[in-house]
């Protein structure tokens, strides 16, 4: 199968669903002011759909399963020392808004993420028999825990310098 097979084959709503995820990432490299509740948006979605593909697409799931579980905290630290690497965030009380400083932190995260989701499951499409080995599900919940814990160690860190917990001098301009 070539590469333009397996890309002309992508159903549409993945196309959509990476654009709007795009866009979300774009968004995140200009300073903004967010409700507290947007600020969930993609930990939980990057959560659930991990979730929801482990239990979906794989017959070795309760291994896919605990690789997620195991894994997700050292994708915690991984996003919480990147996050720490940009400029805090603050928030606005009398808005009630997150106040984010524009990175290009969610926009990378966001492309890795669907990257290696998407290179998962065209494995499954190009080759069924992938998603019934042991290797392959350990792979796609280590993936998928990495990914979801990254997205919420940036956002904890945010927050907790939004609201003061964390006091920290911003790093200096590259």
């Amino acid at each position: 199968m070539s590469i333009l097979d397996i890309v002309s084959h992508t159903p549409v709503w993945v196309w959509v669903l990476f654009a709007f995820l795009l866009f979300q990432g774009l968004l995140a490299m200009r300073t903004r002011k967010t409700m507290l509740v947007r600020v969930f948006l993609l930990p939980v979605f990057f959560f659930a759909w991990g979730l929801y593909a482990i239990l979906t697409e794989l017959p070795g799931w309760p291994m896919a399963l605990g690789a997620f579980a195991l894994v997700i905290g050292i994708g915690f630290l991984v996003g919480w020392t990147m996050a720490s690497h940009f400029p805090a965030t603050s928030y606005d009380r009398a808005a009630r808004r997150v106040k984010s400083p524009g990175t290009p932190l969610t926009l990378i995260l966001i492309i890795i993420a669907f990257g290696a989701k998407y290179a998962l499951s065209v494995g499954i499409v190009v080759n069924p028999e992938l998603s019934m080995t042991t290797g392959f599900s350990i792979l796609y919940g280590t993936t998928s825990g990495l990914i979801s814990g990254a997205f919420w160690g940036v956002t904890v860190l945010q927050l907790l310098q939004a609201f003061g917990y964390i006091e920290r001098a911003d790093p200096p301009p590259a």
